[in-house]
């Protein structure tokens, strides 16, 4: 098995050295869909996890109305389709693309007249040479898998127009409060995992790399803390993995709560969490610089 270790890129986001070739990353890939077609994918979601798929699709759609872009989504790695679904359902033209149809097949089966399978830079390069434009390319849990997130960054803008962003949902790895977590001793490293993910961005690494690549960042959020547990004995999952299920269904419950009660003042509240780098994943919306 190759060894990674952590790097720290110039814009400010850890990488995993050596990256994986393209074979190698292919590989893990089919070995992992091949590990979910077993049982990890086709295990049922509870109602309010459901719920909180749907939640997520909300914020994005009241996000990309308040920013006032065209109603086409191209959802890159759309996993089980749930993202697409919602945006379906509010009468979006949809396009979406991932590695294997598994999960969407097993999902959301009447998704798949718009889906294609294979790798993301071939599904990229693909609509660039057919002049395709859309009003949102979403990228949920993208950005952290690929070998080159800059290129995909740059290759994106050729499929933007002035009424365009890309939405990209990434872990906040090596945050600020992970690093108060480290010198507490109440957690350790373990999001470092390659190939799994192969970059690591906190909010200085993800605003750096989207200005870098000629982005002018529109909307920054972040989701809920579920870090916090880690800060608190009686319910740290790091100590205790059996506590881990528990935390994930509190997150849920919380961010359904939350976005439920009031929309718009859950995007406040998002976009506040965003400036202080504080919830487990970030979500930015961005154009290009004109």
């Amino acid at each position: 098995m190759k060894k990674y270790s952590e790097y720290l890129n110039p814009l400010g986001y850890y990488e995993a050295i050596p990256k994986p070739t393209l074979k190698e990353l292919e590989q893990h890939y089919s070995e992992k869909y091949y590990q979910y077609a077993q049982g990890t994918y086709s295990s049922q979601y509870l109602d309010e996890e459901l719920r909180y798929f749907q939640n997520i699709a909300k914020v994005a759609l009241e996000t990309a109305s308040r920013l006032n872009l065209d109603k086409s989504l191209y959802d890159l790695g759309c996993g089980e389709g749930f993202f697409t679904k919602s945006f379906y359902e509010a009468r979006w033209l949809v396009a979406c693309c991932d590695f294997s149809a598994f999960g969407i097949s097993k999902h959301n089966e009447d998704m798949l007249p718009y889906f294609i399978s294979g790798d993301i830079f071939k599904q990229v390069d693909d609509a660039i040479l057919n002049k395709k434009k859309f009003g949102l390319i979403n990228l949920q849990n993208v950005l952290e898998h690929v070998i080159d997130p800059v290129k995909l960054l740059l290759d994106l803008k050729a499929m933007l127009s002035e009424k365009s962003a890309i939405r990209i949902r990434v872990p906040n790895d090596y945050s600020d409060f992970q690093i108060a977590l480290l010198n507490r001793n109440n957690t350790k490293n373990t999001w470092f995992a390659p190939p799994e993910h192969l970059s690591y961005f906190n909010k200085t690494g993800l605003t750096n790399i989207l200005h870098n690549c000629g982005y002018q960042i529109l909307s920054l959020q972040a989701d809920f803390p579920i870090e916090l547990y880690l800060a608190n004995n009686h319910s740290n999952y790091s100590d205790d993995r059996s506590r881990g299920k528990q935390a994930h269904l509190s997150r849920i419950f919380c961010e359904n709560y939350l976005i439920e009660s009031n929309i718009n003042d859950y995007l406040e509240y998002s976009q506040a969490a965003g400036k202080l780098g504080f919830g487990r994943e970030l979500i930015a919306y961005a154009t290009p610089l004109i």
